[in-house]
């Protein structure tokens, strides 16, 4: 099976719950949202094809078991065997979604990050069964509207981002938090971004 494929490198995890961990990262083209403040612009289309021997050859030159899949959208290609295929060679697994697209897949991480655009598909911006297979929900909080559009009745943890890591956004959702008392929200910046790398 070909997969169109962005970029595949190897970093840490600079957002979310799982920040700082080594990983390798597998960015799939395509996106079906095109969010104005995306960052990775550059996945939404082109991408090399690669098929899954391809993908395996390129990352066994790194000294990791921890894959991301990340996007764009990944959910736009079909990454069931992909996935199997890294299972069986004992990698874990983990993926950033937009959570539009549901498929049923038991990956060792999702992190589902709604976006406003996403509500054209489902009510929050993302598709409810994620709610109880997510591990993490993670908004990127661009301005004041942004608060009100996260869904109040996850119970997993959500993660605040400030788009860019904005550092006035930053405060207002430090203010954010200390008024409202979630004891699953958290602020986090994006530190490969603080740290200057890819």
């Amino acid at each position: 099976m070909k997969y169109k494929i962005s970029e595949i490198f190897y970093s840490i995890q600079g957002e979310g719950l799982l920040q700082g961990i080594t990983a390798i990262f597998i960015r799939f083209s395509g996106c079906n949202l095109r969010c104005f403040f995306c960052d990775t612009k550059y996945s939404w289309k082109n991408g090399k094809e690669m098929n899954e021997d391809e993908i395996l050859e390129n990352i066994k030159k790194f000294k990791c078991k921890r894959i991301f899949f990340t996007g764009g959208e990944p959910y736009l290609q079909e990454i069931s065997n992909l996935y199997e295929k890294l299972k069986r060679k004992n990698y874990w697994v983990g993926i950033e979604t937009n959570g539009t697209i549901f498929k049923d897949i038991k990956f060792d991480w999702i992190t589902v990050s709604p976006k406003k655009e996403g509500e054209k598909f489902h009510k929050f911006g993302y598709d409810k069964r994620f709610k109880k297979l997510a591990d993490e929900f993670k908004y990127i909080i661009v301005d004041d509207s942004y608060f009100d559009f996260i869904d109040r009745s996850i119970e997993k943890p959500v993660v605040l981002q400030p788009v860019d890591n904005n550092i006035e956004i930053s405060r207002k959702i430090v203010k954010f938090l200390k008024e409202n008392n979630y004891n699953n929200w958290y602020l986090r910046l994006q530190i490969h971004k603080i740290l200057n790398i890819k």
